[in-house]
């Protein structure tokens, strides 16, 4: 059975000794306390019979072999079922990590994949005392919705001094760094799953606390007071950031159309010379035409032995060249 930690907790406070798993609820009967059982990276089969055990509702064992639940809370009677999703970074970005918490009176069952520790530090804290609070099964799950919302909050003002980094090189640097922003938009996306339905899902615990408990229910307002807070800080960082790819977008586009602009304005001086090397070439063909006929070594060519002949083609070769300046002019190809 992958259990992390098996335990009674008599007058809030944990027995010394271990408690063998088929006794725990039987030894905290006997003690008057809660028994809490930590299960990490559970099987389906162990699921069963953990619930078998622990008489748990069907719907509640299925959802938590499913995995993959969204942050939630359900009532089953006197039982209640909540799923938190914490946030971790495992070097390569940020993983999230589902908890799932089954609560009654009597027991609290959190089950947890990924660390195989299961949820020691929490397990610590509410060893060492939750301060003002009396240790109870929704008090420990206080206690998992707290670190939790600190995770989200601690990983929420690390993306944001991240961001802030990603700011100022981006008005620093003629080009922007569109693959950091695209980077820093994913972990924030990733702890806006996590984050978001935190306040929901402590709204609806607190809830369920019974009326006697204020203490708890004011801590609980604290942790929702938490989760709000990184909520709201995370949309502003999301909205930065697209913002920024907005805005790093347009750049792009600018200085495209600087560069579209540039070689349009070099494509026109080119077809400008194009036009003017062409006009003269036409304007030169003329005179080259009438002397290459002229210049033919026929026996009865017209005017060869006409007074006025040379002047004639001279005045012919400017007259068909000056025409062709006039139209070529008059076109703005000259």
């Amino acid at each position: 059975m992958p259990i992390a930690d098996a335990s009674v907790w008599p007058a809030g406070a944990r027995v010394a000794e271990d408690v063998p798993f088929d006794r725990v609820l039987e030894t905290a009967a006997e003690r008057g306390g809660f028994a809490w059982i930590d299960l990490v990276d559970p099987t389906a089969q162990e699921l069963r019979a953990v619930a078998v055990e622990l008489d748990l509702h069907h719907l509640v064992v299925e959802d938590v072999i499913a995995q993959g639940q969204r942050p939630k809370v359900e009532s089953y009677g006197d039982l209640d079922y909540c799923v938190v999703h914490r946030v971790v970074d495992d070097g390569n970005g940020l993983a999230i990590r589902e908890v799932h918490a089954i609560v009654n009176e009597r027991c609290i069952v959190t089950a947890s994949w990924g660390d195989d520790e299961g949820l020691s530090g929490v397990r610590g804290r509410v060893d060492a005392g939750l301060v003002s609070l009396e240790v109870t099964p929704r008090a420990v799950l206080y206690a998992v919705l707290d670190e939790a919302a600190d995770e989200h909050e601690r990983l929420a003002a690390r993306v944001h001094e991240q961001i802030e980094g990603i700011e100022d090189i981006f008005f620093a640097e003629e080009h922007p760094p569109t693959v950091g922003i695209y980077r820093a938009m994913r972990r924030v996306l990733a702890l806006q799953r996590a984050a978001d339905p935190m306040s929901i899902v402590v709204e609806r615990v607190g809830a369920a606390v019974d009326g006697r408990q204020l203490e708890l229910r004011r801590h609980l307002r604290d942790v929702d007071d938490h989760a709000r807070r990184t909520a709201a800080r995370l949309t502003g960082d999301r909205d930065l950031l697209a913002s920024m790819l907005h805005l790093a977008s347009a750049r792009v586009a600018e200085r495209q159309n600087d560069e579209i602009r540039a070689m349009t304005e070099q494509q026109i001086v080119q077809n400008d010379q194009t036009k003017k090397v062409t006009s003269w070439a036409a304007i030169l063909f003329a005179p080259t035409l009438i002397a290459g006929i002229y210049g033919m070594n026929f026996r009865h060519l017209p005017e060869l032995e006409w007074l006025l002949g040379y002047p004639f083609a001279l005045l012919l070769m400017l007259a068909f060249a000056g025409v062709l300046y006039v139209v070529f002019k008059a076109r703005h190809w000259l």
